[in-house]
């Protein structure tokens, strides 16, 4: 402790004395040398470090709306391990916070790079107390602190934290980062730690070719093909069959990483695609931009992603997709086949460490089937049944047993004639490129069906759609075109689906009907549960903002949240809370009208105090303020010492009635052994 202190005093007179910013110096040596090798050895493992340690989840995953930006360092599913500053530096940022990183520190080092530590039980004793100062002074428990150089210097291999479980973890486990001057999360294994062990090559689990425009077809068809390739004896992989396509096609991957140290599937870092033995696109996912992270949802597959759960990736640059973590040829990684020739594909994947699985299959070109009229004029059994789906910029109508040689589509009552693209057993496919015209009416034969497209939304700035009760500025959060549709049916409306993302907020207008308006009437967001999402009321019509398309309700909550106490006494003062449903915004507590800060945790409604001296003690009037996203208010009242007497006399006559219980058992024991012994000689002297 003593080492530490002197250390902490020396790097606190270094920073002093210096003449330039903590990181100018580093800052220069980066611009002069940006290809520096990352330093290998400079940090140390923040956890066990020595040990041999195991991941749950690896740099560039694919998680919801962002790649994971470190490793997270597992934990053995407990709380309670000691978290080391990589590196000697001082505590830049710290943040209290119920969702995200949780309890979180950054550390930044002389060298320019910062550190993050996140999901922390809590912080060592110096950086506790410098939080607590500031939650108590603010009356605040979610906080955002950036303490100056001279604050909180830390010396390396200083324990800095305890690792826990806060903010948005699904178990305990350390979240770490490493970041660079200009805040690109990079892959910390690149800075070589020995604790992490991964001999094992990528696993390949499925591949999926998909056409991108009306004009593409594999294997005949229009839409996905889904293939699990065959692993091959030198541990490779290949698809055995020739796949046939035309057109501009695109290639999604389902793979993923996998260590001798951990179960868990972890993300790959590299993938390259190459065509006849050129390079089509290469990922290299050493470095990651914070500010365009969501833009994961054009890098994967994101209806696939909505539907089923499954992260595949595309090994091409989809539309709006602003990530500069690829290289590509001149069709941004999209395979263009026009010819009838044979077209070698080969797939690498690689993690950190080098571990290679290579994929080979091959593409015929396979120029698309004329539909001849002859087979048009066979008798029509059609159906009547209708089903359309849009994909990129694509409209497919399927229909089952028609035999009409076109689909007409109509906007706003101006015809247009689709030709059928081409036939697979019973079913028609008509196909219509959406850049030549949106539609919101279809024939095929004698049957229809409305599209209800409103309007073809493009995606740059200042769009703008308005129709009775319900207007949307789309501002700039759209990657590709949208083909806008709504419906409107009391409280509840819809934009398109869910399946479409968005890389920003837009804003909503909407003049729900049958509703009353109220401040405590807001927006929820219900395609996967309920989320709330608030909304200004002006006059009867409700504003708010989405990331998400789907589907919106609007839902009155007058119900207070709940509190229930758990232990109060003159130590400890614990509750849980909990709301059923806009959710909890804020909560207070005062002892003696002085405020208490109160910890939270989230995931377990839990809440507890937090005193800034640990020496005092809690009496007198208890009062507890928990207040929803509506503002339903929730108070809890007690005098502490009455409850604390109330709760020993409780205590006391549970105990006496406890005894009194074992002590009639005892005598109905007793009573029972004595007429069994009366019973027994009683039997004896008939016996003689």
């Amino acid at each position: 402790m003593i080492i530490t202190r002197i250390l902490s005093t020396l790097l606190l007179i270094t920073y002093l004395v210096s003449d330039t910013s903590f990181n100018s110096a580093f800052a220069q040596r980066r611009k002069a040398d940006p290809n520096k090798e990352y330093p290998k050895g400079y940090f140390m493992f923040p956890i066990q470090p020595g040990q041999q340690a195991s991941l749950s989840g690896g740099f560039g995953d694919l998680r919801t709306n962002h790649f994971h930006a470190g490793i997270d360092i597992r934990t053995g599913g407990v709380e309670g391990y000691q978290v080391y500053a990589a590196a000697e530096g001082y505590v830049s940022k710290i943040r209290v916070m119920r969702g995200g990183y949780g309890n979180v520190i950054y550390i930044t080092h002389p060298n320019g790079y910062t550190t993050v530590y996140g999901h922390l039980k809590h912080f060592n004793t110096r950086i506790e107390q410098y939080v607590r100062q500031k939650e108590y002074n603010q009356q605040v428990w979610d906080i955002e602190l950036s303490p100056s150089p001279k604050d909180l210097p830390v010396s390396k291999g200083e324990i800095v934290a305890i690792g826990g479980n806060t903010g948005a973890s699904g178990g305990p486990h350390l979240h770490f980062e490493i970041r660079d001057e200009a805040e690109n999360a990079i892959n910390p294994l690149k800075f070589g730690f020995g604790e992490i062990q991964d001999s094992q090559a990528p696993v390949i689990e499925r591949v999926i070719l998909k056409t991108l425009n009306a004009y593409s077809r594999v294997n005949g068809e229009f839409g996905r093909v889904s293939i699990a390739p065959t692993r091959t004896a030198d541990g490779n992989y290949n698809i055995p069959t020739v796949i046939k396509a035309h057109g501009v096609i695109g290639l999604e991957l389902n793979a993923y990483d996998r260590s001798q140290t951990s179960p868990f599937r972890l993300g790959v870092t590299e993938v390259e695609v190459k065509i006849d033995g050129n390079t089509s696109y290469k990922l290299n996912l050493e470095k990651m931009p914070f500010d365009i992270s969501k833009d994961i949802n054009v890098h994967i597959d994101y209806d696939i992603a909505e539907s089923n759960g499954v992260r595949i990736q595309k090994c091409y640059i989809a539309d709006g997709n602003r990530l500069s973590i690829y290289e590509t040829d001149q069709n941004q990684g999209k395979i263009v086949i026009k010819d009838q020739e044979i077209h070698q594909v080969s797939v690498e994947v690689k993690d950190t460490y080098g571990n290679a699985s290579i994929m080979n299959f091959s593409i015929q070109g396979d120029q698309p089937n004329e539909v001849f009229a002859e087979e048009l004029a066979e008798e029509s059994n059609f159906s009547g049944n209708i089903s359309t789906s849009i994909t990129e910029n694509t409209l497919a109508i399927r229909t089952k047993n028609a035999k009409a040689p076109a689909a007409i589509l109509q906007y706003k009552g101006i015809p247009m004639a689709v030709s059928l693209a081409y036939r697979r057993n019973t079913e028609s496919v008509y196909l219509h490129d959406l850049n030549k015209g949106i539609a919101d009416f279809i024939q095929v034969e004698n049957s229809s069906e409305r599209l209800n497209i409103k309007q073809e939304i493009l995606p740059q700035k200042g769009q703008y759609y308005s129709e009775s009760n319900l207007n949307i500025d789309f501002a700039d959060a759209l990657y590709d075109t949208l083909y806008l549709k709504t419906a409107l049916n009391g409280n509840r409306l819809s934009i398109n689906t869910e399946k479409i993302p968005l890389k920003d907020f837009i804003t909503v207008s909407w003049t729900p009907s049958g509703v009353a308006t109220s401040p405590k009437t807001s927006v929820y967001y219900v395609n996967d549960g309920r989320k709330y999402l608030g909304g200004t009321w002006l006059g009867n019509q409700i504003q708010f903002k989405t990331k998400e398309l789907g589907d919106f309700q609007v839902i009155t909550d007058t119900e207070a949240p709940n509190i229930r106490p758990v232990r109060i006494d003159s130590t400890e003062l614990r509750f849980t809370i909990s709301d059923g449903l806009s959710g909890i915004k804020n909560f207070n507590c005062y002892v003696n009208k002085r405020w208490v800060l109160m910890d939270y945790e989230y995931k377990s409604n839990r809440i507890w105090s937090i005193k800034l001296d640990e020496s005092e003690t809690f009496s007198g009037d208890l009062k507890l303020e928990v207040t929803d996203n509506v503002g339903n208010l929730a108070v809890y009242e007690v005098n502490i010492d009455e409850y604390i007497a109330t709760q020993r006399a409780v205590r006391k006559a549970t105990k006496k009635s406890s005894k009194k219980t074992s002590k009639s058992k005892k005598n109905v024991s007793k009573s029972r052994k004595s007429s069994s012994k009366h019973s027994s000689k009683k039997s004896k002297r008939k016996r003689r």
